[in-house]
């Protein structure tokens, strides 16, 4: 987790050092009145860029020796009242009141600083101004319509957050990406979302009650009992069963070792497992063509698309549903489904005439039949990953028609 930026100096204490003090004094007239710094809009963009170009244009005087630091706390003295307006304007986030005290209390401990530190100060806080004066809802506004979402169901435990899409939904633009980053501080600190190491942020949460290495040795053991994966044949490995499977390595190693336990499979180390010629429960033979054909015709609606744009869009749907672990309508769930099993009911026939005596071709469309149809959850994260693992499935058919479609 990002953690929230540091309180410098109690903020009670005056923010101005004597040397801050008599240049502000001076300069004071031409600065913004902080009561009126919301209001004044375009003008105060245009003196903000035109100062940071300034401050750069001292930036290329510097000779690595010498710089003009009383320049920059000219230039960067008359804001300090804005930004100290800012940060009472930003009572409702905690995680904003923090940047703009670690803003203001760097601009001011530069004042006896070096040049690189001072511009350093002074460009830090001319650009936090820039972006808090451009046009759109506030850090606390931001995390209050995260929290709606939260609390009526819409962003449930689990779901990936994209600051893109929370900027998109916000009317912002990505030069405003600092508020959305403070907004999730915000809302880490409140317990709501949960920063990963990798910088994703998830929703937090009571997490459902099942496991995903559960649900996924359920959907191998039923591939191995209706004969998808034969006795003695070997599983795909790993990596493309994570594929398959919509789960990580480590999940699908879980699940092959449950299924190993039990008795259905050969685990060993570096080599794709295989399913034991004695298994624990009594299991089919390898299903024909017209058996897993006449399955998916009798669940096929009619009337659905089969449009191979319109199936590839459907199954980036199902995708990037379980991607984002978002929990669409049960509608939308619907038709999704229907238009992969239609999908499906389609290709088979073409991709068993162009691999005809090949066993993992046959085993990609066994697995996109039982994806497809068996035994639909009744809990819908379960539905959405199914529904996932069925749109890889097809889209796995798809390329094994290839020309034929």
């Amino acid at each position: 987790m990002t953690p929230p930026l540091p309180v410098l100096v109690d903020p009670t204490r005056s923010l101005l050092s004597s040397r801050c003090r008599s240049i502000m004094t001076a300069d004071f007239e031409a600065a913004p009145d902080p009561q009126n710094a919301e209001p004044v809009g375009d003008p105060t963009l245009i003196r903000l860029r035109s100062d940071l170009a300034a401050l750069r244009r001292l930036g290329k005087q510097y000779d690595g020796k010498s710089g003009d630091t009383e320049g920059v706390l000219r230039l960067v003295t008359p804001w300090l009242p804005v930004a100290e307006g800012r940060l009472q304007a930003a009572e409702g986030s905690s995680a904003d009141q923090a940047r703009w005290r670690s803003l203001t209390d760097e601009v001011h401990a530069s004042s006896e600083a070096d040049f690189v530190t001072a511009s350093s100060a002074a460009r830090s806080l001319l650009r936090g101004l820039v972006e808090a004066f451009l046009p759109g809802p506030s850090v606390s506004e931001i995390a209050d319509r995260v929290r709606r979402g939260i609390a009526d169901g819409a962003l449930p435990p689990g779901t990936l957050l994209s600051r893109m899409r929370i900027l998109a939904d916000a009317g912002l633009t990505s030069a405003s990406g600092t508020r959305v980053d403070l907004a999730l501080q915000d809302l880490a600190a409140d317990g709501l979302v949960v920063v990963r190491y990798s910088n994703q942020v998830l929703v937090a949460g009571p997490r459902s009650a099942y496991d995903q290495a559960t649900v996924a040795a359920d959907l191998l053991r039923v591939l191995v009992s209706t004969g998808v994966y034969p006795l003695m044949s070997s599983l795909p490995v790993q990596q493309d069963l994570s594929r398959l499977l919509a789960a990580d390595r480590s999940i699908v190693s879980r699940a092959l070792h449950r299924l190993h336990e039990e008795g259905y499979l050969s685990v060993q180390h570096s080599r794709r497992a295989v399913v034991r010629p004695v298994p624990p429960a009594p299991v089919s033979g390898p299903p024909t063509l017209e058996d897993l054909v006449g399955r998916l015709r009798s669940a096929a609606p009619s009337g659905t698309s089969l449009d191979r744009a319109g199936l590839r869009k459907s199954c980036r749907r199902a995708k990037g549903w379980w991607h984002r672990r978002s929990v669409p309508d049960a509608e939308s769930l619907r038709e999704v489904r229907q238009s992969l099993v239609a999908a499906a009911a389609d290709l088979l026939p073409l991709a068993a005439r162009r691999h005809p005596d090949d066993p993992d071709a046959h085993a990609a469309l066994g697995f996109a039949v039982t994806a497809a149809l068996h035994d639909w959850p009744a809990e819908r994260e379960i539905e959405v990953w199914r529904l996932a693992c069925a749109a890889t499935a097809v889209l796995d058919v798809l390329d094994l028609a290839g020309d034929a479609t």
